[in-house]
């Protein structure tokens, strides 16, 4: 699925990151205070293990520092230290070798140290945004050769660093669009899916401002279509449940786009997707992952993809669709879909 980008871009997309979105109210404040009895003895993020013993993760760290910096926490300050070192800290002790070799990685972290207001530049003695500018392949537009998930994040450090972001980079995004609407993993995936396509969104529509309307309507459509009876998402390229964190990923990525989850385009029986979302969480303040006794592991990713969608405020007024996974006459081309060909023929490609 090719689109184009109509947006002022010439050579490279320059935009300044915005303030933090609002916090989401009592559920949100519940959840932080929840995440802060999970950090862990070095500062950092990760794993508990037995006889005292803990495994820190540089990825869970960074969403960490990140999302609590949207919710206005400072990660560098006492609240978020254990024993003398904050979690700005521990990020910048785990940072050198996990961005190492991955743009995607390093973009995790820039992104989560520029919303923290720390430099990307010299961060843990490592200068990030130079890690993903090398991986960048002016050809391709990609800043990884296969996933998706991680040239966005790449993207997406970018721009919070306020860095330039080459067209070719957003253009990749746009053309790697399936015809069902929605973003797989993989730049060569076939089936997309929940997670990827409301991240793409969030970075796309959200932070760079890209307003390609068919690209942007065919992606709700297809979160539309992919939501299941309680009004929660799987992860959609396979059957599953309902889960926090596709929930959450979809949730975030509907409002970057101008959808509201809230409205009746995404009720099902009785309950909105902002509901099913706040369903996950249980009274001691955290989000499970699954609602099925056994399998609520995972709480602190879920509990941290829950506050970035309840973070995530509508980026613009509120954007048509219907009950039914419809759109409005108007914007009707063809019955319950977008004329491709008109869309592709629309403009010239930027490289």
């Amino acid at each position: 699925m090719y689109y184009f980008i109509t947006v002022a871009l010439t050579l490279q997309l320059v935009l300044a990151p915005a303030q933090p979105a609002p916090a989401g109210g009592q559920q949100a404040a519940q959840a932080l205070l929840w995440l802060r009895t999970q950090q862990l003895p070095d500062g950092s993020f990760g794993v508990r293990l037995t006889q005292g013993r803990f495994a820190p993760s540089a990825s869970v760290t960074a969403d960490a520092v990140y999302v609590l910096a949207l919710h206005g926490e400072d990660p560098s300050g006492p609240g978020w230290t254990q024993n003398g070192t904050s979690l700005l800290d521990a990020l910048a002790a785990l940072a050198p070798d996990y961005t190492a070799t991955d743009a995607g990685q390093a973009g995790k972290v820039a992104r989560a140290v520029a919303a923290a207001g720390a430099n990307p530049r010299a961060f843990g003695g490592v200068d990030l945004i130079a890690r993903i500018q090398s991986a960048y392949d002016s050809q391709s537009g990609r800043y990884h050769p296969t996933s998706l998930f991680r040239h966005t994040l790449a993207v997406e450090g970018l721009w919070w660093a306020g860095e330039p972001v080459p067209a070719a980079a957003v253009q990749a995004l746009l053309d790697a669009q399936l015809d069902d609407g929605g973003w797989s993993w993989s730049f060569d995936g076939a089936r997309s899916d929940v997670d990827t396509t409301g991240r793409v969104l969030q970075v796309m529509a959200g932070q760079l401002g890209v307003r390609e309307e068919p690209a942007l309507t065919e992606a709700a459509l297809y979160l539309c279509r992919q939501q299941q009876s309680d009004a929660g998402w799987g992860v959609g390229n396979v059957a599953a449940p309902s889960n926090a964190n596709s929930t959450a990923l979809a949730v975030a990525g509907l409002r970057a786009a101008g959808y509201d989850p809230a409205g009746p385009a995404f009720r099902r029986n009785g309950r909105t997707a902002i509901f099913a979302l706040r369903s996950f969480q249980e009274t001691g303040g955290a989000f499970v992952y699954l609602q099925q006794p056994g399998k609520e592991e995972s709480r602190a990713m879920a509990t941290i993809d829950a506050l970035t969608a309840l973070a995530q405020s509508l980026s613009r007024p509120e954007q048509p669709l219907k009950p039914g996974c419809r759109l409005p006459e108007r914007w009707r081309q063809q019955p319950d879909n977008i004329d491709h060909g008109a869309a592709r023929d629309a403009g010239h490609r930027l490289r």
